[in-house]
């Protein structure tokens, strides 16, 4: 397939049309898929929290429920009812003594779990009416959270927050309940249940998403009051990840920093939401949330699936259109391509015919049948193309013909016209030739008169001489062999020859040469002949004496210019269009070939000659040639000398 060709255009249109919109519904549909994945996830997870929270607030007032059933268990509300009427007499002793009937009851109670550290039941002095704690069976709890809130709470439960056993070191809480007297609005006493944190656990460690999502409780302080991965005091839950939790119902968001290590993860948070009243320091003045996360490389796994899969269906999709781009161009173009090069051959014929339009013979017109059996308008154009390559060819071997015959008589004509210009120069001076003779042969004539018809024999036989090198320099067309040699020596050389043919002893001859001129690189000889013949013609426009001025300078071009200047009749504006017309002259004695010769020689050797002349005035011969290149300046070095001789004058 040609680079930039029409079928590679054919394909990358097809393909940008075929693509785009493809490319753009997967990017959408990756786009929406993707935000309904987040939202299916994120929803998910919310509702793992939401539940989560549900069933710890179920399990706290759970624990409350218990808590004021045991108030109304007879054996515990009549010590609680007696202490409140005779304080001095219901209080339990506060050494070691044997375990009271309520004692016992409590003890059997709490081992029904594991999940109590100690149940009290205190009255409304903070005096111990019963408890499960053999070690200190009549403490006072005045002075503990849980009994002042439960005392002071109008009827509220009081929940408190984790902490950590002095003796055992197991994470606790504390949920107390009011123990209300006869009237049900006064409270008596309290009673207080200190709860192993490991029975919220149970909820927590249910949750499971995947192998990384786990769920967490946390409170508003930012502390991991249960995590199943990290101990509670190796990492805070951070402000930004907190002011993003709702307070009323449960959310999802995207974390970017999810207090785990994790970024731009997915996560749901559910407040635990009580259904009995608390009072206000319950939970340690804080709210608790569960809280859902998992690693983001899990929870996008099934986003990376689809895009995977979008990639994939996008892959095939451009392989298949480029496929079936690629059949439907090559169906399309191929029979272009075959006319393109049918063309192409055609182009080559004629350029063959305009290079040597002799030698060249008919070709047989190729067949197209490749374009021509489709039906449909790229076999109409090879028709067409067939139709007019056979009329081209048809009209090339005429043309071809017709060529043949118009260059010979072309010829024909040309040899023609110099015989006839010949025989006009050599038959008036044949003539003269003839009669001097016979008067040489003349025994009556003087000597004085042979003597000078003899000399004007040899002038017209110089003057044939002449005629016949003109016409002999046109015909010869001789190839130039060029060198490198200096303009300022050519011009002395050709004024040297010049000066040998005499007849510029009324002519003044000035030189205006250059200085540190590049040598040219031309025939010496060729170019020496045409500035001689240059010379010769401003000689002869001024029969009565004038100025030569010859000059070397570098052109703005960079060319060297050779100028050749008259002071002489000048050329009159019709005469100058045609000067270098074949057999034009206006002398009496002209062959009209001179400054066509010039003209030819100068551009053999790669230079342009222009003349310009006002009638009167004189006229100025212009000869432009190249410089040498350094390679070629070093290549005869004989040849090139320093053109920096002063401007001289002479006769």
């Amino acid at each position: 397939m040609r680079p930039g060709g029409l079928q590679q255009k054919f394909l990358l249109a097809l393909l940008f049309v075929g693509i785009l919109p493809g490319v753009t519904a997967l990017a959408v549909t990756y786009w929406s898929s993707t935000r309904s994945l987040k939202q299916a996830i994120g929803s998910g997870f919310q509702e793992i929290a939401r539940s989560a929270a549900l069933r710890l607030a179920t399990a706290v007032d759970g624990e409350i429920d218990q808590a004021e059933r045991l108030a109304l268990v007879p054996l515990l509300a009549q010590r609680l009812l007696d202490s409140h009427r005779d304080p001095q007499t219901a209080a339990a002793p506060t050494g070691p003594a044997p375990p009271s009937p309520a004692d016992t009851y409590l003890r059997s109670w709490a081992a029904q779990t594991r999940n109590y550290v100690r149940v009290v039941v205190a009255d409304g002095l903070g005096r111990t009416v019963a408890s499960s704690d053999t070690e200190n069976p009549g403490a006072d709890h005045r002075g503990e959270r849980w009994w002042q809130e439960a005392m002071g709470g109008d009827g509220a439960a009081y929940v408190s927050s984790f902490r950590v056993t002095p003796d055992t070191g197991d994470y606790v809480f504390d949920v107390a309940a009011p123990a209300l007297g006869p009237d049900g609005r006064t409270p008596i006493g309290v009673i207080g249940l200190t709860i192993r944190r490991d029975m919220l656990m149970k909820t927590i460690l249910t949750i499971r998403v995947g192998d990384t999502g786990h769920g967490m409780l946390v409170d508003t302080d930012g502390t991991p009051l249960i995590c199943p991965v990290l101990p509670p005091t190796s990492h805070l839950i951070h402000q930004a990840l907190l002011d993003q939790f709702s307070p009323d119902q449960a959310s999802w968001f995207v974390a970017e920093d999810d207090a785990h290590g994790d970024r731009n993860t997915i996560v749901a948070a559910a407040p635990v939401r009580f259904l009995h009243r608390l009072t206000p320091q319950s939970l340690g003045d804080t709210a608790w949330y569960a809280f859902v996360r998992q690693q983001a490389d899990e929870t996008y796994a099934p986003i990376y699936s689809l895009l995977a899969t979008v990639g994939a269906i996008g892959l095939v999709l451009v392989i298949g259109l480029a496929s079936l781009g690629y059949l439907i161009s090559d169906r399309f173009v191929a029979p272009i391509v075959t006319l393109r090069r049918e063309t192409e051959d055609l182009r080559r014929r004629f350029d063959s015919v305009a290079a040597s339009p002799l030698s060249v013979e008919p070709e047989p017109v190729p067949s197209l049948a490749a374009a021509s059996e489709r039906g449909d308008e790229i076999q109409d154009l090879a028709r067409t193309f067939h139709t007019m390559r056979t009329a081209l060819e048809t009209s090339l071997a005429t043309i071809q013909t017709q060529q043949t015959q118009l260059v010979r008589r072309e010829r024909l004509a040309s040899v023609g016209q110099l015989l006839a210009a010949l025989a006009h120069d050599l038959r008036n001076p044949l003539g003269v030739i003839r009669s001097s003779a016979q008067l040489i042969l003349d025994p009556r004539r003087e000597t004085a008169v042979k003597d000078e018809v003899a000399r004007y024999v040899i002038e017209e036989v110089d003057r044939l001489a002449h005629r016949i090198n003109d016409f002999l320099r046109y015909a010869r067309q001789k190839p130039p062999e060029p060198a490198p040699i200096d303009a300022d020596r050519l011009l002395d050389d050709a004024l040297r020859q010049w000066r040998a043919h005499g007849g510029h002893e009324h002519i003044l001859v000035d030189t205006a040469f250059g200085s540190d001129l590049p040598p040219i690189l031309v025939d010496p000889a060729q170019v020496k002949e045409a500035l001689v013949n240059l010379l010769t013609n401003a000689r002869e426009a001024m029969p009565q004496g004038g100025r030569i001025t010859v000059t070397t300078r570098r052109a703005a071009s960079g060319a060297i210019e050779l100028i050749v200047a008259d002071t002489g009749c000048g050329i009159s504006e019709p005469h100058l269009r045609r000067i270098f017309e074949p057999f034009f002259t206006t002398k009496e004695y002209g062959t009209g070939l001179g400054l066509t010769n010039v003209k030819r020689l100068v551009e053999d050797n790669g230079g342009t000659l222009h003349i310009a002349s006002q009638e009167g005035v004189g006229t100025t011969c212009t000869l432009y040639f190249p410089c040498a290149s350094a390679e070629q300046a070093s290549s005869d070095p004989t040849e090139a000398r320093p053109a920096s001789e002063p401007s001289r004058s002479s006769a």
